[in-house]
């Protein structure tokens, strides 16, 4: 039985708002193998992001709060550490690539500055000469010269700068890797670069990673296993060959499919679903997505779907009950 890495259990994440209380997430249960990579797929709103924030314990201080559940990473709950103890976990134990890499450096100092800091505050003992000389290995590791370490975030192209970010974020090795829409602000053969380096690193750390993504094209290429999130809640998740070869879906898994262009038919244009995600102050009663189901049944409307097992497939659905 392979170990654990991540083990997330009945999570609850509020954010208090002027307007009223967003449920962002609303009873998450995920897990992670060592070594495997998490796809969390889902349209803007589901509530991926908040996910991950919450493992990070990065949610916005005052508005953003875990009401309910439990986080295990590598099998000790940090869902009750400090502030202090998260800071050691936090680059070290699991890193984060955020969205736009534009934005996640620093302006002002060099990017083997930032990429020395990450090592100074985990592994200080290295001492100053062996930083400087990982530094130059882990910038050569992702593609970029190490005499470039000494220039601004603002000299370096887009795809560049995502390097320089994912070179952060596994300087020190970290046991679970939390990737945030990584290759959103990337063309296409950058994006195809990105993710192919990713997966080289992981394999030579032994990192286990989750990857937030919207394309399932992302996902194919890239992930162990898929959790497919709505409104809070993971409503279909298996093995990557349960997602997209088995022969029963979720609606909402079958709508994202068919959002996706399909080389082998000829259509003028692509089956979008049909609505908008639901306000997360006002959630429907049932289950979250049958104002927009194709297949709502009454009890959709009132009552929230158990989840259905098929080996390793799960699905949170009224048609399988």
């Amino acid at each position: 039985m392979k170990k654990k890495i991540l083990e997330i259990k009945d999570l609850y994440v509020e954010y208090i708002t002027e307007d009223g209380i967003v449920h962002a997430v609303n009873g998450l249960n995920l897990e992670l193998e060592k070594g495997q990579t998490l796809g969390l797929v889902g349209e803007t709103g589901a509530g991926k992001t908040t996910t991950v924030l919450s493992i990070m314990k990065l949610l916005p201080e005052q508005i953003g709060r875990i009401t309910k559940g439990t986080i295990l990473l590598d099998g000790n709950n940090i869902t009750d550490l400090r502030e202090t103890e998260m800071q050691k976990l936090r680059g070290n134990a699991v890193s984060m690539i955020f969205q736009d890499p534009m934005t996640s450096l620093n302006p002002v100092l060099s990017v083997g500055d930032q990429i020395a800091e990450v090592l100074e505050l985990h592994q200080a003992e290295l001492g100053k000469k062996r930083i400087d000389e990982r530094v130059d290995e882990i910038l050569d590791m992702v593609g970029l010269q190490k005499e470039r370490k000494v220039e601004y975030p603002h000299q370096f192209s887009g795809g560049m700068k995502q390097r320089i970010v994912i070179a952060m974020a596994l300087a020190c090795e970290p046991k679970l890797l939390l990737a945030d829409e990584p290759t959103t602000a990337l063309d296409v053969t950058i994006q195809a670069q990105v993710l192919e380096m990713m997966n080289r690193l992981k394999d030579t750390f032994s990192t286990s990673m989750m990857l937030i993504t919207h394309d399932l094209g992302v996902v194919a290429q890239t992930c162990d296993s898929v959790a497919i999130m709505y409104a809070g809640r993971v409503i279909e998740q298996g093995t990557l060959k349960d997602i997209y070869t088995a022969g029963r879906h979720h609606p909402y898994t079958i709508g994202l499919f068919n959002s996706i262009p399909d080389l082998t038919k000829d259509t003028k244009r692509l089956s979008p679903i049909k609505g908008l995600m639901p306000d997360p102050i006002n959630l429907p009663n049932g289950c979250a997505f049958h104002p927009r189901c194709p297949e709502c049944l009454d009890v959709c409307r009132y009552e929230m779907p158990e989840e259905s097992c098929y080996g390793t497939h799960k699905i949170r659905c009224h048609l399988y009950k």
